[in-house]
Parts: C-alpha cells; structure tokens; sequence
C-alpha cells in the first residue's frame, strides 16, 4: 500500500491530538485535583458525588439550626437564673417581714423592693435574642409581658408568650429551642410573676400572717423555676450531641467523596510528566519524519 505525505500528516495529527487531550487530562487532574469534571466520565461515582453534596448542604444547614437553637438556650440559660435570683430575694424580704418584729413602715420598705423585682422580672420575661423576644412563643414580634407601675402596687399583663418555635436538627427530628413566656412566668391568674405581684400585695395592705401565707407560693415559684432550668441544662445538651453527630457525619461524608473525586498528588504529577515527555518525544519525531524529502529516502 502506497503511503502519501498526505496520509502521513493526518496521522501525526490524529497522534497529536490524543496526545494532548491526554496531556490536558493530566493538567486539569494536578491543577482541580478531581478525578473528574464532568458526570460523563465517571457516572457512578459522580451521582454518589452529588447524592453527598445534597446531604452536606442538609447537614450545613441543621448546623445552622443547632447554633441558633443554642445560642436561644444560652439566653434562657441566663435569664432562668437571674429570675432564680429575684425569687431568693423575694423570699428573703417575704421570711424578714412574715415575723412579728415587721412594721408597716419596714413592710412598705420592702414592698417597694418588690415591685423592682416584679419590674426586673418582666424585663427578664421580654428578652431578646436578636431574632426576637426569646420568651414570645410564636408570637415572638411583640413583647409576652408589659408592667404597670403607676399603681402603689405594680401589676402586669401577658400579652402573648404561648407556643414553643421548633427547629429540625436532623432528618425528621425536631427540637424546642426554648420555653414560652406562659412555662416559664405563668400567667396573670398563676405563676411565678402573679407570686411576685401577691407578695406585693400582701406587704402593701396586709399583715405578717398575710405575709406568711404566700411564702409557700413563693417556694413553688422556685422550685418551678429550678426545673426550668434543668430542662434548658437537657435541652443543650441535646444540642451538643446533635452537633457531634452532624459535624461526624460530615466528615465522614466529605471523606467519601474525596475519596471518589480527588486523586493522589504524587501520582497525578507523575502521569503529568510522562505524558509531556511522551508528547514532546512525538512531536520531535514527527519533526524530522515530516521534514524527509525524496533525496533522504534515495540516499
């Protein structure tokens, strides 16, 4: 068979062009460190890609959910305490002046006291986390509580404060990521502010026995509160092992697919080198075969 020039140049460029689709094969794998670009050239492997990105996406986003819920516990956290501390004091103030040393003058004294502590109360009901008011429920735009301090006494209203925000911190798992205004601070016919606000009262127009009558209150009060504090301890940890496990799972899922797509470095930057080396030997050869005339095959 008669071999032309024609037929041999097509032949270099054939040569030439595979060559360097692979020489660019090898480039893209040390420069992305992906075994692949695209779906086509390793469809198994690119669904399970894809199939785990879907789920890292999933992951990030109940990591979002995790930190808010536990940055709403940690103000809970805080606020239940503080409440827990205003309760001590009006206990305090309630077994001081529940005895028959009190006065109504020492008994004005501390009923003044007490209003401030219902006052710091309520502003303790109306905290904000920086998404709303923590204590809102699912009214968490408007304030659960306002005070009334006009009044020789001071009185409050509850103006919302019912129904837990939820958040989902895993595939069909959802979580409360606080108490509402009515669990924590009750209402204003029970709870812990209407205790307060009765302690008031009685320190105002009553007696010491009037006095002693709502101590009892008082220490279901905080004894309520003291639980209330324990399930937001339960609640975060609930969020940390719910983080664990996401952070956990996304490393693992991150590993899968390294495993799938990224290639081995050294071994990638090898291929590279021999196929440049494979593509340059090609082109030299080529160089001086297409650079042959009649006489040099003659000689």
């Amino acid at each position: 068979m008669r071999i032309t020039n024609n037929m041999v140049t097509q032949l270099a460029v054939s040569q030439f062009d595979t060559s360097r689709q692979k020489l660019e094969e090898a480039q893209r794998k040390v420069t992305t460190g992906k075994s692949f670009s695209s779906a086509s050239e390793d469809p198994t492997a690119a669904v399970s890609v894809m199939a785990n990105n879907g789920a890292l996406r999933a992951l990030d986003q109940y990591k979002r959910n995790i930190d808010s819920a536990t940055s709403r516990l940690s103000f809970e956290e805080s606020a239940t305490s503080q409440l827990s501390d205003l309760l001590s004091r009006a206990k305090e103030l309630a077994v001081a002046q529940a005895t028959d040393t009190s006065s109504p003058e020492s008994r004005q004294a501390a009923k003044a006291e007490v209003n401030q502590i219902l006052q710091q109360a309520v502003v303790l009901a109306n905290t904000q986390d920086g998404t709303g008011f923590l204590f809102g429920g699912t009214k968490s735009d408007q304030p659960p509580f306002t005070v009334d301090t006009s009044g020789s006494v001071y009185t409050f209203s509850a103006s919302g404060g019912a129904g837990n925000r939820q958040v989902e911190i895993a595939a069909g798992q959802r979580a409360n990521t606080a108490h509402d205004g009515t669990q924590v601070f009750g209402t204003t016919s029970a709870g812990v502010l209407k205790t307060i606000q009765d302690l008031a009262t009685a320190l105002d127009t009553g007696t010491a026995a009037a006095v002693t009558a709502v101590i009892p209150n008082l220490d279901s009060a905080f004894t309520h509160t003291q639980t209330v504090v324990s399930e937001v301890g339960a609640r975060q940890n609930q969020m940390q092992i719910a983080s664990a496990n996401v952070s956990a799972f996304s490393q693992n899922l991150v590993a899968l697919n390294s495993s799938l797509q990224d290639v081995d470095l050294e071994t990638a930057v090898t291929e590279l080198v021999g196929r440049q080396t494979a593509y340059q030997a090609a082109m030299s050869a080529t160089s001086r075969v297409m650079n042959l005339n009649l006489t040099d095959y003659l000689r």
